[in-house]
């Protein structure tokens, strides 16, 4: 992908800031719970993070910023891209997506076009979530 190279686990983290965010920032104590890890390596993980230029932090509260938000989106569409081509191939829900996890944060963008537009650009996953998001 065109963005800073990610570690796996930085990229459960930035997805799991996506996934909690409705309409207040996530709690470093929040992710550490949702992680099972202390607050004190979560708080790493979000220095590293900040550091990248992918979150904000302020008083213990993480915010994607605008490129944070672009990496997530770009890593969500190749997940369920994948998904939606390991399903369409005979492989089970749950295990598309957990393989998925493993190399979604991995694949160029140019990939996940291609895999895109020659599955027919579908608009859901297997799971029936959009396959492009909206930044946040």
């Amino acid at each position: 992908m065109s963005y800073t190279k990610i570690s796996k686990k930085e990229r459960d983290y930035l997805v799991l800031i996506f996934e909690m965010t409705k309409e207040f920032p996530v709690r470093v104590r929040d992710l550490a719970e949702a992680t099972n890890v202390s607050e004190p390596t979560a708080y790493e993980y979000c220095v590293r993070l900040s550091q990248k230029g992918l979150i904000a932090m302020k008083k213990g509260m993480l915010k994607l910023t605008q490129k944070g938000s672009e990496v997530v989106a770009e890593i969500i569409k190749a997940h369920r891209v994948l998904e939606t081509l390991f399903y369409k191939n005979g492989v089970d829900v749950e295990e598309s997506c957990a393989e998925c996890s493993k190399i979604d944060y991995l694949l160029d963008r140019k990939t996940v076009e291609k895999l895109y537009t020659k599955l027919g650009k579908p608009e859901r996953c297997p799971h029936g979530r959009p396959i492009v998001v909206s930044e946040r």
